[in-house]
């Protein structure tokens, strides 16, 4: 099975992101509660990655990699791109009285993703930015 895609860097391709972060965990006898959770952590990283980072002119360096590993049950999301690196770790978390006072739509995004996945690392190897997202689970 391959655990890799390339899509380009358009939020018409997250539908494509999903599906693919589903099936492949489908693949692998992952729950259906945990892989709603970690396509909605990976879908929410790749949308903040193509809503953020500006377009550049040559269209390899206008792709996003997803790639999925598990070493018994222990999932890596390697997500790779060219835009610039943004620490999710250091993002602050909003306050969500305040958020639902002012009726804004958006803004618990990375807040979820931080409370899904067990870690997150950034890193940058010109020119790629890489992320990890870890999640471990323990099922039959």
């Amino acid at each position: 099975m391959n655990n890799k895609i390339k899509i380009a860097r358009d939020p018409q391709n997250l539908k494509a992101v999903r599906d693919f972060v589903s099936s492949t965990l489908q693949g692998m006898s992952v729950p259906d509660p945990e892989i709603n959770m970690m396509v909605l952590a990976v879908d929410e990283v790749c949308a903040n990655r193509i809503l953020h980072t500006p377009a550049n002119s040559t269209e390899a360096y206008n792709n996003i990699e997803l790639e999925i590993q598990n070493d018994n049950n222990n999932f890596t999301f390697l997500i790779r791109d060219t835009g610039d690196p943004y620490d999710i770790n250091t993002h602050e978390s909003p306050d969500l009285r305040k958020l639902i006072a002012e009726k804004r739509k958006g803004g618990i995004g990375l807040l979820l993703v931080k409370k899904i996945m067990d870690s997150i690392e950034i890193s940058r190897s010109e020119p790629y930015t890489v992320l990890l997202l870890r999640k471990s689970l323990k099922f039959a």
